[in-house]
């Protein structure tokens, strides 16, 4: 494994199966009533978001607090997720149409393994799904605008860079209550990594790339602490 250092040219803005048997589906349908109300409060806040709603800001602070921990999601209230799984959180979407920031706890996965029919399903399927229910708050991100890192076959590096824009919503209280934009730009510089025979390039776009994606994580989550008063940590 080799590594080296982009500089820009140019600065712009195990999972266990479960041991009775049980499948998916049967989970699932046990479990729909729970679903189904938070299928319906995700289509409300895409709703509330086709709207264009203006900035609000969260005064006074939230209570109770939104509380997200990546690494720990039993001490959880808030999930966080793409404005695009909004309407169906089962969508395919390519890589290239939206941002994904991959926070751990992404719902949409519960609506994805209810589609699994037969399979058998994990340990605690159901205990997340119950998990997901109990949430006070969702908080979608929505793509603003949008320059993504570049590097060309001479191994030149454009800075690339995001603004999105973060709503929260309360479940109780069927609104936003707090939204903002957030911006992030890649490193000015950025360490890449490439195996042998492995074209520089593409190995280069993609860190870049990850490097932005790392930041504008970093950055919704400040501006959450912010903005709310909750905590969210990853």
């Amino acid at each position: 494994m080799m590594t080296c250092r982009l500089f820009p040219l140019a600065l712009l803005l195990p999972v266990v199966l479960s041991s009775c048997g049980e499948t998916f589906m049967e989970v699932a349908t046990r479990n729909q009533a729970d679903l189904d109300a938070l299928r319906t409060d995700l289509k409300k806040l895409g709703e509330l978001i086709a709207a264009n709603p203006p900035a609000k800001d969260a005064a006074p602070a939230l209570e109770p607090a939104p509380v997200f921990k990546e690494d720990d999601e039993a001490g959880s209230n808030t999930a966080l997720l793409p404005w695009e799984l909004l309407a169906d959180p089962t969508k395919e979407i390519p890589n290239d149409e939206w941002i994904n920031l991959y926070y751990s706890n992404g719902i949409e996965n519960l609506f994805v393994w209810s589609t699994w029919g037969d399979k058998k399903a994990f340990e605690n399927y159901e205990a997340e799904i119950k998990r997901a229910a109990a949430l006070r708050y969702l908080v979608a991100y929505q793509k603003i605008k949008h320059e993504a890192p570049a590097v060309d076959a001479q191994l030149n590096y454009r800075i690339g860079g995001a603004v999105l824009a973060i709503y929260v919503f309360d479940r109780t209280k069927q609104e936003i209550v707090c939204s903002f934009p957030v911006a992030a730009m890649s490193d000015a510089e950025v360490n890449y990594q490439y195996k042998e025979n492995e074209n520089r390039q593409s190995a280069a776009q993609s860190w870049a790339r990850s490097n932005l994606w790392e930041n504008l994580r970093e950055s919704v989550l400040k501006g959450l602490n912010e903005k709310t008063g909750g905590s969210f940590s990853d």
